[in-house]
């Protein structure tokens, strides 16, 4: 049925002037990219397309090194550098091939030491990443410095959807700019750079979106779990502009990854460890504010089990809305809605949070507090479980079996539908 609806997409693409090209790890790039002679890189796949087209990936491993780096900006090496775009009637598109997974292994990348690396770069308007994994970005080089797996800085209205970024020392996904992306399904885990600043592991996120353009709106995170990232789950730090966090998952953040990434007993600490943190500008000298605080939207998301809180205002200087949320376990304070005073140098001071709206939202068994720095008379709390006055139990819950934090996405990428954490009705 998928296939049979990939070949008619791919007729409807052609009937419209767009090709299709393929890859596969058994390819040669002096091929002509259709399926009976694919490419073997995607650089090669790439210069056979326009703004429009498809390529369309094989399964199996497909080995990245220096010699396929497409572009150098600044301090990054952008490996895949993706700048053509495609448009709302037709997509630029790198997709796995229906009913395989194929993985980008970039662990033999070296480029003598010097840059940053960019392992999918979003240059472009109108593209489509989906149904692969993203394996062995490196960092060489020392202090505070990244690299990350998809690379958000240019592009708008793009799709990154049913990617794996795990076993990296680079940020999953990563966005200072553009409008109206979405990030569907994807999972980010066991990354963490033990380079940079040595085994902190710190600066290394599950998914980070920093804007720093008031007019880059419409950011959407759907159904995506980060598990296992040695910094924070999702991190918003920096954002300038209001993004939404629907159905997400973030758990066990904050510490080193393990062999087996669905290890419940293993915990050595790395970076900072929130599962969500929601927004903040930071409280340095140089700090720089925006005129307007966003609100972010967090929503039907989880955070269980994380090294520090499981949602954090993160000195935010404004209010967001935290909906229908589910914290658990988290070593710190399941909901943290610290806020700073103001956006001048006087207003660098932490204060209870203000302007929140938290609605809905279920607290069980904080390593401190349900619930902290929250200035009640100034934000809206309504229905929220650490309201009551009564102490949830396991026996509250649909289910708490740890185990179902792994189940495997279904055929279409999905998050499973699993009763973890769901109240008895």
């Amino acid at each position: 049925m998928r296939l049979a609806g990939f070949i008619l997409t791919v007729m409807v693409a052609a009937s419209s002037a767009a090709k299709v090209v393929y890859m596969s790890a058994a390819g040669n790039d002096a091929g002509d990219g259709s399926i009976r002679n694919p490419f073997a890189t995607l650089p090669a796949a790439y210069k056979a397309i326009e703004g429009g087209d498809t390529i369309c990936v094989r399964g199996g491993r497909y080995y990245v090194d220096d010699s396929q780096v497409m572009k150098i900006v600044g301090p990054y090496a952008c490996v895949f550098m993706l700048d053509k775009a495609g448009t709302a009637e037709r997509r630029t598109c790198i997709m796995g091939y229906p009913g395989e997974r194929p993985v980008f292994d970039f662990s033999a990348l070296q480029m003598e030491g010097k840059y940053r690396f960019a392992a999918f770069y979003l240059g472009a308007d109108y593209l489509h990443l989906k149904n692969f994994d993203i394996v062995g970005v490196p960092v060489r080089i020392k202090g505070h410095t990244q690299s990350e797996c998809v690379s958000a800085r240019k592009g708008s209205h793009c799709i990154v959807e049913n990617l794996a970024m795990h076993d990296n020392m680079a940020i999953g996904y990563y966005q200072l700019v553009g409008e109206y992306n979405l990030v569907l399904n994807c999972d980010a885990y066991n990354n963490y750079d033990d380079f940079s600043e040595g085994e902190y592991g710190g600066n290394v996120d599950g998914f980070g979106c920093h804007i720093r353009n008031v007019k880059h709106k419409g950011n959407v995170f759907r159904n995506c779990r980060a598990w296992r990232n040695s910094d924070d789950g999702f991190d918003l730090i920096n954002c300038d502009t209001s993004v939404e966090l629907d159905h997400c998952w973030a758990f066990y953040n904050g510490f080193r990854p393990t062999e087996n990434a669905a290890d419940t007993v293993t915990f050595v600490s790395a970076g900072d460890g929130n599962g969500f943190k929601g927004g903040g500008f930071g409280m340095g000298e140089k700090t720089k504010c925006p005129p307007e605080c966003p609100e972010h939207y967090i929503h039907d998301c989880l955070a269980f089990r994380n090294k520090a809180n499981g949602f954090y205002s993160n000195h935010h200087i404004g209010g967001n809305r935290w909906e229908d949320n589910v914290s658990v376990m988290n070593r710190r304070d399941n909901y943290n809605m610290l806020n700073r005073k103001g956006r001048d140098a006087e207003g660098k001071v932490d204060v209870p949070g203000y302007g929140h709206v938290l609605r809905n939202n279920v607290s069980f068994r904080p390593g401190k507090w349900h619930i902290s720095n929250v200035n009640e008379e100034k934000s809206t709390l309504e229905g929220n479980s650490f309201q009551s006055g009564k102490q949830l139990s396991e026996a509250d819950f649909e289910s708490a079996q740890e185990s179902l934090l792994f189940v495997a996405r279904d055929a279409d990428g999905c998050l499973p539908d699993t009763n973890l954490f769901k109240i008895k009705k």
